[in-house]
């Protein structure tokens, strides 16, 4: 049914011929779009939580482990440092007081999974899945982009599929951007990878310390997902932010509709209660079985609605996370 419902939105569009603005028209996706979710790096970098004095942070803990420390030198003890991290091999032989100083690390990965197949394009509120989960990562990689992190991204569609090694370079974020727009744009209707195909290479190129959000739907995630994500799960930080449509969560009030694949017509009751418990089960019993998993392997789950706030849906499920 949603396909046909896809379908059908596509040939009504009032303009049908995709208009690409700042904004966007909710069914396609920009690349000017997506440079322009810039503007939300200050609501976004996590990693500053607590300390930055950007408006409308606030004083909240990250819930993300942050970067590694490295092992740098020892050097003689100082008022202020840590005691903690006093070295006391090298003052018990040398009778003096030292101190261990470490390094940040700065060679952490962000890897972003998007998914483009068909199933998210689909919208009956606001803008379609695909182009809500578009904004979500270039969002998500400007704030990266803007803490120093390497940005990398394995993106599927039907027809396509990316795979973008992590760096710093701005060109390497562009490559990212525009893989992005071809995915989301892509209209064909093939199956295309699997979600689960897509974890295990995400799941093979993934390293200690990385950070990892995938975007997606989630159609699809079997035990196969599961194995992968509870793999990645242990050594990386993982956000995973499910997209749905107001429809998919809740069905049509009661009536009869008419509705179009572009070929035939058909007409669906939906003033069956028995009907109306079946299709809310298609969603909520897979939706509440992704949040479980999620809780279960400490995963961030976020629901995100086609109609509602992206920015403060992602914030505030990152930082109700931090303070659990």
């Amino acid at each position: 049914m949603f396909d046909r419902l896809t379908s059908f939105l596509r040939k009504q569009a009032i303009n049908p011929t995709p208009s690409f603005t700042e904004e966007g028209d909710g069914i396609h996706v920009s690349l000017p779009e997506l440079l322009a979710q810039k503007r939300f790096v200050p609501l976004l970098s996590f990693d500053t939580l607590g300390f930055s004095k950007a408006e409308g942070l606030g004083l909240h803990r990250s819930p993300f482990r942050g970067r590694g420390m490295e092992f740098d030198e020892v050097r003689a003890y100082h008022q202020g440092d840590d005691i903690r991290l006093i070295d006391w091999r090298v003052t018990a032989r040398t009778g003096k007081a030292h101190t261990k100083l470490y390094r940040e690390e700065r060679d952490r990965p962000v890897l972003f999974l998007a998914d483009f197949r068909p199933r998210m394009h689909f919208g009956t509120r606001k803008a379609f899945k695909s182009v809500m989960a578009a904004r979500v990562l270039a969002a998500l990689a400007w704030a990266s982009r803007e803490h120093g992190d390497k940005i990398g991204a394995i993106i599927l569609s039907a027809e396509h599929y990316f795979k973008i090694a992590p760096h710093r370079q701005l060109r390497r974020l562009m490559e990212v951007f525009n893989a992005t727009v071809v995915a989301a744009n892509d209209e064909e209707k093939t199956k295309g990878t699997a979600l689960s195909d897509a974890l295990g290479e995400l799941r093979r190129v993934s390293k200690n310390g990385g950070r990892v959000y995938i975007v997606s739907d989630f159609y699809g995630f079997d035990e196969e997902c599961k194995k992968h994500l509870t793999y990645i799960s242990r050594h990386c930080d993982v956000v995973c932010i499910q997209i749905f449509d107001p429809l998919e969560e809740t069905p049509p009030p009661p009536g009869a509709y008419r509705i179009s694949d572009g070929h035939r017509i058909v007409t669906i009751y939906t003033d069956d209660e028995k009907w109306r418990k079946e299709y809310e089960k298609l969603f909520v019993e897979p939706r509440r079985d992704l949040e479980n998993f999620c809780k279960s392997r400490h995963i961030i789950y976020i629901g995100l609605r086609t109609d509602q706030d992206m920015v403060q849906v992602v914030r505030r499920g990152v930082l109700t996370a931090g303070e659990k």
